[in-house]
């Protein structure tokens, strides 16, 4: 699925993410907020999503290869956060539902592809 058909079924903000963001193809969902287990993770065309704010997030889903982050819960994201997804190249996201309905939205566009 594409990356612009979750960040609309979620309603969520592009915080960063270039030109081309909408056309990421992901194809893996992997949901934490313990960056310990997303950089166990070894997938490809991952969209990582969590709750937890912070530059260290944006470096793990770099580290893993993640297309994108996706913030969950309304949460603040910094300027930070913002300068090193640009250098890491991860599209960075943000969305107002929790984590868990978020991820029911994006199984339910999952189940549709």
């Amino acid at each position: 699925m594409k990356l612009k058909q979750i960040a609309q079924e979620l309603d969520a903000k592009v915080v960063c993410g270039g030109d081309e963001w909408g056309l990421v193809e992901i194809k893996t969902i992997f949901a934490s907020d313990l960056m310990s287990d997303v950089l166990m993770s070894d997938r490809d065309d991952m969209l990582v999503v969590t709750s937890l704010s912070t530059e260290q997030s944006v470096r793990s889903a770099g580290i893993v290869g993640a297309e994108a982050l996706l913030i969950a819960n309304n949460k603040t994201v910094s300027d930070g956060m913002v300068v090193l997804a640009n250098e890491l190249e991860v599209v960075l996201l943000c969305t107002r539902f929790p984590k868990y309905e978020t991820c029911v939205k994006i199984g339910k566009i999952m189940e549709q592809e």
